[in-house]
């Protein structure tokens, strides 16, 4: 349990990591000259619309923080791009607990940068998020006045239910109507489209013509793959009572053994790395040699040789917990759905007077279990993983009064492949 809780001690400490992470991409901030600077921003999967960000002409250069007073704009390179607008901001809220029973449709204006979702030559799409909800504007790029595209939402204690004002589908007819007369079915679209990203970036694109083109990426999720070694220090142990089972309570027996591990990774936002899925595939040989003298009126000696061939397949969640361009550190939570193979092992007992009893695959082993493994690495220059990993003890047995568990410590070197 030591090792355990090192791991969670690890864990604990996270947040003090937290303000040091760094993640630069390549981008390119606005100034307020509307002058573009190219270099790297400092990239973070911002749930809201930041107001601050943090940037690099070069890697070595010292960071610098842009804010809407003195930038008119950035970007990180095909992925978000963000320009500066005074906007009305609705703050009425869409919580089901903190609806208003009549039509609120109180705003505040506001200087800040909104998230471009499309760029077209008619009109643009951009977006507002913050602890209230998200809100949508067109920026007509004829007149050069930007929108708030309204929806509000209230509780109609008439008919107890959430009532909602859609006040953006007249808003996008009447661009419809403009721009594409006589189209039949943008109007339908208009008419069917939700207030959400997916359904008004489209009707967006299509108000251009279907020229337009999407600023942010339809999908920040990715996929790698690794390999690796390692080295693992296994431990097992039977534990028992009242004299039950082949040996007595406590003895156990550690070894080391190689081990070779593959696998996938699915990347929530494969800018930042931050939070994956991993699905990894290992094995390992583990060869046991137990063996305990018990003294009395008939000495003994019980032995136990068994060589146990373990594959695992291992879902997890990987979290960076601290971040910069050539180091990353991770804490990593799985669950390992084990496979065992055994040798035909064999269990002898030795009587004092030379007589010794062989009995062949005993005890009986599971041929399956689920174990915990809990692990804590970093990954350096974005290729190589260098982690250690604690595997909680499992029960290689299923009888009443006495178990076999197994425990292990490994440490290990993983290469991603980009």
């Amino acid at each position: 349990m030591k090792q355990l809780f090192c791991l969670l001690l690890l864990l604990s400490q996270a947040p003090l990591f937290l303000h040091a992470q760094s993640n630069y991409k390549p981008g390119y901030v606005i100034d307020s000259k509307n002058d573009t600077l190219k270099g790297f921003v400092d990239y973070r999967e911002w749930v809201r619309n930041p107001r601050e960000i943090t940037f690099k002409q070069t890697q070595t250069a010292t960071p610098q923080k842009f804010t809407v007073v003195n930038a008119n704009g950035f970007a990180i390179t095909n992925a978000e791009y963000y320009d500066k607008f005074i906007v009305n901001i609705s703050t009425s809220p869409i919580e089901l607990a903190q609806l208003s029973h009549t039509l609120d449709t109180a705003y505040t204006t506001d200087t800040v940068f909104l998230k471009n979702l499309v760029n077209g030559r008619n009109v643009s799409l951009y977006m507002w998020t913050d602890k209230v909800k998200s809100c949508y504007y067109l920026l007509n790029k004829h007149t050069h006045t930007i929108e708030y595209l309204r929806q509000y939402q209230y509780l109609n204690d008439e008919r107890q239910s959430v009532a909602s004002v859609n006040g953006y589908i007249n808003q996008l007819l009447r661009l419809a109507y403009q721009y594409l007369p006589g189209d039949t079915k943008i109007l339908t679209r208009i008419q069917k489209a939700n207030y959400a990203e997916s359904d008004l970036t489209s009707v967006a694109v299509a108000l251009n013509g279907g020229k337009a083109s999407q600023q942010t990426v339809t999908s920040t999720s990715g996929i790698r793959f690794f390999a690796g070694a390692g080295v693992r220090y296994s431990k097992l142990q039977f534990n028992s009572s009242a004299g039950a089972g082949p040996f007595s309570n406590g003895v156990h027996d550690n070894v080391f053994s190689p081990v070779i591990a593959a696998g996938m990774d699915i990347l929530v936002n494969k800018y930042t790395e931050k939070l994956l899925f991993r699905l990894e595939l290992t094995g390992a040989i583990n060869h046991y040699l137990l063996s305990e003298a018990l003294t009395g009126l008939n000495s003994t000696v019980n032995a136990l040789d068994v060589k146990i061939y373990h594959f695992a397949a291992i879902p997890q969640v990987m979290y960076s917990f601290y971040s910069t361009d050539k180091l990353k550190a991770f804490i990593d939570l799985g669950l390992a759905m084990n496979i065992y193979k055994y040798n035909n092992y064999n269990y002898s007992t030795t009587y004092n007077f030379g007589a010794v009893v062989n009995q062949s695959n005993y005890p009986s082993f599971q041929s399956f279990e689920f174990a915990v493994p809990v692990k804590a690495g970093v990954q350096i220059n974005k290729r190589i993983e260098v982690y250690g990993t604690y595997w909680l003890p499992s029960s290689l047995t299923k009888y009443i009064y006495y178990s076999a568990d197994q425990s292990a410590l490994q440490a290990g070197v993983n290469y991603i492949f980009r």
